[in-house]
């Protein structure tokens, strides 16, 4: 089977958009990756989780194509909630390695500014089980929270600890001009900004945010950053049947299958972007991928920084849901290549992209 390789990309500001519609920030950022990439595509894959619920638009890649003139190209629009963008570029890069398609490429793109913000916490919901957990008013916060107070009290670390997450994302947003929240923050803001829901506050919640990225995949274009493995795996285990809530399940086997596909282990990891739509998740992720150890990952922060979600993550970068995954593949391929980023020290990153509260993980590696 041939490998992967990314041939282009490109991103969006996430922020609020209230002037484009969605089909026309997928369009354009779609159009600067495919002149970057200097390549014409066999299909495209698109990644969105709310465009029917937050847009009323269905058949989005249609009216992508047709915003650029495209024809006779296939379309698949793919929805594995705010862990979409992970799971669309996994089926582009199974399509290349089977040979099907020679370039193709990704776009992720939600808007969920488009509704208020009662709206977007319901469709935000709908990631959980409807009748059994989103209908008595579960909401992904809740469950967040739940974790994060029982991560604080086995690991004994304070509130102060966890807080630290916001600061250093913050800390790395600043130079990502593609950022929702450019700017740094001091400890005491993280702590004392509003309660959200016991232990979590505002600092701990990453933004909804408007955006698109897009990226180019080839296996017929043999330079730029390749794509040595990727690997999802699901959590069957209702919330309330889980062994433990300090470890993210899904994420556990689908690293473990990654890092053995691509022969390499969490030492060799020079950057990784993680799903940290909450504090506590990101702080779950780097353990359960292995960058650091079980219970490691607040001391690892406060001793120094980590090579996590230079982007800025969830809280600096923004949440754009859906397309969230894709902006990761493209910021770590950058960062690994000096592009936009500084370059990191190191030949491999890892992404993590993730799907309602642990119930579907993607990690893709990256390798130059």
């Amino acid at each position: 089977m041939k490998d992967v390789f990314i041939a282009g990309a490109a991103l969006y500001q996430a922020g609020r958009h209230y002037g484009k519609n969605i089909d026309d920030m997928a369009a354009e950022v779609l159009d600067k990756a495919l002149t970057d990439a200097k390549a014409d595509i066999d299909a495209l894959f698109v990644a969105s989780s709310t465009t029917e619920l937050a847009n009323k638009q269905q058949l989005l890649g249609a009216y992508i194509l047709e915003s650029l003139g495209l024809d006779k190209i296939p379309v698949y629009r793919v929805e594995n909630g705010d862990g979409s963008g992970g799971a669309a570029v996994a089926l582009a890069y199974h399509a290349l390695r089977s040979e099907e398609h020679n370039c193709v490429a990704v776009v992720g793109v939600d808007k969920p500014n488009d509704v208020l913000s009662n709206q977007q916490q319901d469709i935000y919901a709908t990631t959980l089980d409807t009748y059994f957990e989103r209908y008595f008013g579960f909401t992904p916060l809740s469950y967040a929270a739940l974790m994060a107070k029982m991560y604080l009290k086995k690991y004994e670390y304070k509130y102060e600890d966890l807080a630290r997450w916001a600061v250093l994302m913050h800390s790395h947003g600043v130079g990502n001009p593609y950022a929702y929240f450019r700017r740094q923050v001091k400890l005491e803001d993280a702590v004392n900004s509003e309660l959200v829901s016991e232990p979590l506050r505002l600092y701990d919640v990453g933004p909804l945010a408007d955006g698109a990225a897009a990226v180019v995949l080839c296996n017929d274009k043999k330079e730029g950053p390749r794509i040595l493995s990727i690997a999802t795996s699901t959590n069957a285990m209702a919330f309330s049947s889980r062994p433990e809530y300090d470890v993210l399940y899904s994420l556990n086997e689908a690293a473990r299958r990654a890092f053995e596909k691509a022969k390499i282990t969490p030492r060799d990891i020079a950057t990784a972007e993680v799903h940290d739509s909450f504090s506590i998740f990101g702080v779950l992720a780097v353990e359960s991928l292995g960058l650091v150890k079980r219970g490691g990952a607040l001391a690892a922060i406060k001793d120094g920084d980590l090579p996590v979600n230079l982007s800025g993550g969830f809280k600096s970068r923004g949440n754009i849901l859906g397309a969230t995954g894709v902006y990761q593949i493209v910021e770590v391929a950058w960062q690994l290549t000096g592009r936009e980023f500084k370059r990191v020290d190191g030949n491999y990153g890892v992404v993590h992209s993730m799907g309602g509260v642990d119930k579907i993980s993607t990690v893709v590696v990256v390798g130059i």
